[in-house]
């Protein structure tokens, strides 16, 4: 492996707040839930999705927007309300998260289905150095940047990152764990395994730290192969069989 700069211009988002596309495989018109909670410290107004399974041979969801939504603090208790606006977005405009406080997600729907999700806030852990690498595969040149950063010796810390390339939307890409190098200097590669970069792309990294929930689900979602006889769901960590993660 030989490192590169210069040719791929790179800029490093730590924080930040997108939409991902989720792909799931269901019967028809179960009327399952799918409820998207992607709450950030970095942000002060929240967005949670809710949507209900109508069909999905023909990819239609049918939004929930008469659902009440709380997000609870567990450490003092406070509970914040979000309102319910279009298309099943449910918003929250003052809401600054804690680092290292857990957070309770209850949703309770008109038809009186209630669904629990608990999520802890992890600290941020800073990146020392942004770089970008090639790797030579046969005939071809592989581009891709690398983050190097020194794991924090407590054990279980979980990084997502998400790319955009040229100005596109951002794309999950991958999630890692320390298992096997906490507390250790560790360099993440962000290979884009649908994309090849090649020179003159300009990228966009999205590095978030989540917890052991999240990264269960993303984990999950990217070892699905879509062309087995039996496909399965990414796991989630809402109850009472709803789908999506908080």
């Amino acid at each position: 492996m030989k490192k590169i700069l210069g040719v791929i211009a790179v800029a490093l988002f730590t924080l930040g707040s997108c939409e991902d596309k989720i792909e799931l495989e269901l019967p028809e018109n179960t009327g399952q839930l799918v409820i998207t909670a992607d709450l950030m410290v970095s942000d002060q107004q929240h967005e949670i999705s809710i949507q209900q399974v109508v069909s999905i041979k023909d990819s239609l969801f049918s939004p929930i927007t008469d659902a009440e939504v709380i997000v609870k603090n567990m450490q003092n208790n406070r509970t914040y309300t979000f309102q319910a606006g279009a298309d099943g977005l449910y918003t929250y405009k003052t809401l600054r998260l804690q680092e290292k406080v857990t957070y309770q997600l209850q949703v309770k729907t008109a038809d009186g289905r209630e669904i629990q999700g608990v999520s802890k806030v992890p600290s941020y852990v800073d990146v020392d150095s942004i770089g970008l690498s090639q790797r030579i595969i046969f005939t071809d040149t592989i581009y891709y940047p690398t983050l190097v950063f020194v794991d924090p010796p407590e054990k279980g810390n979980y990084y997502k990152y998400k790319m955009s390339v040229n100005g596109g939307k951002l794309r999950f890409i991958d999630v890692f764990n320390d298992k096997y190098n906490n507390g250790l200097e560790v360099q993440h590669d962000i290979v884009d395994r649908d994309r090849d970069l090649k020179v003159g792309d300009r990228v966009r990294i999205l590095r978030q730290c989540i917890d052991v929930g999240a990264y269960n689900y993303w984990n999950s979602f990217q070892m699905i192969n879509p062309g087995s006889a039996s496909p399965s769901n990414p796991i989630s960590n809402l109850s009472n069989n709803a789908l999506g993660y908080f």
